[in-house]
């Protein structure tokens, strides 16, 4: 087994590692340093996000994941883990239906909601979408990234009941996570400090714009959002 299937296996379901991906474990430094990055992140989440899951959940993300790969993972560079995240949070929709109703979750834990399940990896990641591929996704959004040499990683992601531009961005020799979500949208601007994640939410023209990191790390304040996008 290779680290990327390690990697695939155990963000699709933690807690039923065996066999195989076990073993592989037990001899490799790089996925026990990963198991324990997760383990790290996860913990500091417990406190942000509280959503009970159904019986069963993990076992219908690994047959989702077996059965309906999105075209969008075609990109030769989207990574097994990502692509086991993103069906994650996808899952998670119709959970949130069905917990929330017409509560209305407040979009800065659905911004958090999603980064838990993208997992600690997508906050540091290296996984590089190539310009033109950069571009093509931008445009699905209508928007274009000012710096888009700045960013590290990119990924049309789920949100909610839609999709958001996720990036990794570098922001004075440190690396943010950075959300655009056009179809969602708070009335005003919102901070916020959850489990050791601070960040904001901003409304923009058309829907929103959140910039997220680890509680010591220096954030761009809000003016970042128009200095990084602007619309096409």
């Amino acid at each position: 087994m290779k680290c990327k299937e390690f990697e695939f296996e155990y963000s699709a379901a933690p807690d039923e590692i065996a066999g195989d991906a076990c073993e592989h474990m037990q001899g490799c430094a790089f996925c026990q340093a990963f198991v324990e990055q997760e383990s790290i992140f996860q913990t500091q989440l417990m406190n942000a996000i509280k959503a009970d899951v159904p019986d069963g959940f993990r076992h219908s993300v690994r047959k989702h994941v077996v059965n309906n790969r999105p075209s969008f993972w075609s990109i030769p560079k989207a990574s097994m883990a990502m692509a086991a995240s993103l069906l994650v949070a996808v899952g998670l929709v119709n959970v949130n239906t069905t917990l929330f109703n017409d509560h209305g979750f407040p979009i800065d834990r659905l911004v958090m909601e999603h980064l838990e399940y993208d997992g600690a990896a997508s906050m540091k990641a290296s996984h590089q979408l190539n310009k033109q591929e950069l571009s093509e996704v931008s445009e699905q959004f209508g928007v274009r990234l000012v710096s888009s040499n700045n960013v590290s990683f990119a990924e049309k992601c789920p949100i909610g009941g839609s999709y958001g531009l996720h990036m990794v961005y570098e922001y004075r020799g440190q690396l943010v996570t950075v959300i655009y979500m056009p179809e969602l949208s708070p009335k005003e601007f919102v901070q916020f400090n959850y489990a050791g994640i601070k960040g904001w939410v901003k409304p923009m023209k058309k829907g929103s714009f959140a910039v997220l990191g680890d509680k010591n790390l220096e954030i761009p304040g809000a003016e970042f959002a128009e200095e990084t996008i602007e619309w096409i």
